[in-house]
């Protein structure tokens, strides 16, 4: 395990652990991850890198194996995998480029690509930002992420341009309330458009069953489970006519307390 592989093998060789190390071409990356860019940033042209190895046959070689950016083939990135990609890349050779770049079609490699990204999560933030307060709208900001853009050169040598842009903004308020915002307008307090007025405050389990106004709290919350879901939609093209792909989501939840303020009567 400790001897060295072939250069054709993607420049990889076994580590004293006996574990399967590659450069950036091969199987194993220090960073993890596949995206081709941030989610909240740009991209202009970054490509996936090499992380699923697929077996093929080829006339001239019989079973062989390559490296792919494409998910679908044997995840390298996943220890569990460790064995199989050993046994695939000791016991086969590298397959011929002909046998390495089989036709799919432009859309499947976008769809491929679109997937690979590294689509951002919402971060909400509350206006009061500690608390909500009953009676009082609560206003959510959530920045709204750059596109992601990546250019492929495809076999034939035509080049393919993948987008992914934020297309819808949802927020479950976590009192049985869901409301669509636009993502450009999920502004924070005053000029925000995504905002929702509670009605019920939320108390700690002993709160409820101890305090004179435990009564008034939701009876099973101790905070409102708020979920902000961006909804990522890819679209590709070869030319000048864009394809839509579909979309991906990408949510994040965060726990909400909700209080309320009572007047008191001053002699």
């Amino acid at each position: 395990l400790l001897t060295p592989l072939s250069a054709s093998a993607n420049s990889c060789h076994y580590n004293a652990l006996g574990r399967l190390v590659c450069s950036a071409s091969g199987s194993r990356s220090s960073g993890g991850g596949s995206g081709s860019a941030a989610g909240a940033g740009h991209s202009t042209g970054t490509r996936p890198p090499l992380r699923y190895v697929y077996t093929s046959t080829d006339p001239t070689v019989g079973d062989c194996h390559y490296w792919s950016r494409r998910p679908g083939g044997i995840d390298a990135w996943d220890a569990a995998n460790d064995p199989t990609v050993i046994r695939i890349v000791n016991t086969t050779p590298v397959c011929p480029r002909a046998s390495a770049t089989p036709a799919v079609a432009p859309e499947t490699v976008a769809w491929e690509v679109f997937r690979s990204f590294s689509l951002a999560r919402p971060a909400p933030s509350f206006e009061p930002a500690d608390a909500g307060i009953t009676g009082l709208p609560t206003f959510l900001a959530a920045a709204n992420p750059d596109p992601v853009v990546h250019t492929e050169t495809l076999p034939d040598g035509r080049t393919m341009e993948v987008r992914a842009s934020v297309t819808a903004f949802v927020v479950d308020w976590g009192d049985g309330t869901q409301q669509h915002y636009d993502p450009a307008r999920a502004l924070a307090y005053p000029d925000g458009s995504a905002t929702h007025t509670y009605t019920v405050k939320t108390c700690d389990a002993a709160y409820r069953t101890s305090h004179p106004a435990g009564g008034n709290c939701h009876p099973n919350l101790a905070a409102y489970p708020v979920t902000a879901t961006y909804t990522w939609t890819g679209r590709f093209r070869i030319g000048s006519r864009w394809v839509d792909l579909g979309t991906l989501n990408r949510s994040a939840t965060v726990q909400y307390d909700v209080d309320e303020v009572q007047g008191v009567l001053q002699p």
